[in-house]
């Protein structure tokens, strides 16, 4: 029997995708695309932010060119209710901290919230993170460790 949902599913699948993919990239205007205008994210402590544009505000000025980071997102639990969804991902990162020399690497649990809307289609309305995993190395503990290339000269590139 085919899941009714299953373009829903998928739809909220590639949505948190680009999500991911837009910080990486540093694509502020592709990241914006995939948020609700009222939505908030809570991925720790020192980092909640209330409405859309805050996150982007935030993000950019956190994610300077001395961050290089990376998210994998998996194992999606969706359930649907309308035109409102929930799912729990997990999800692991890592963000190479040039100027400080380090490597901090991570493992959490997403929890996010969606919404249907009629012109944009599906968009998150909260992200938050659960992390149980953390690890940082110093780079000078890794002699031969090099940074070819940065998300900024990726994207000059495209």
């Amino acid at each position: 029997m085919q899941d009714p949902q299953s373009a829903d599913r998928w739809a909220i699948m590639e949505l948190k995708h680009r999500y991911v993919r837009c910080v990486d990239l540093r694509d502020w205007d592709g990241l914006a695309a995939t948020l609700a205008p009222e939505m908030t994210a809570r991925y720790r402590v020192d980092l909640s932010t209330e409405g859309a544009d805050a996150l982007v505000t935030e993000l950019r000025a956190r994610l300077t060119e001395d961050r290089i980071t990376v998210h994998q997102v998996g194992h999606p639990s969706i359930g649907i209710d309308g035109d409102e969804a929930t799912a729990t991902w997990t999800m692991v990162d890592r963000t190479i901290c040039t100027d400080l020399r380090c490597v901090v690497e991570g493992a959490s649990v997403s929890h996010d919230h969606y919404r249907r809307d009629p012109k944009r289609g599906w968009l998150i309305t909260a992200v938050s993170y659960d992390r149980f995993c953390e690890t940082t190395v110093s780079l000078d503990d890794l002699p031969s460790f090099a940074v070819r290339a940065t998300p900024f000269e990726m994207v000059s590139l495209q």
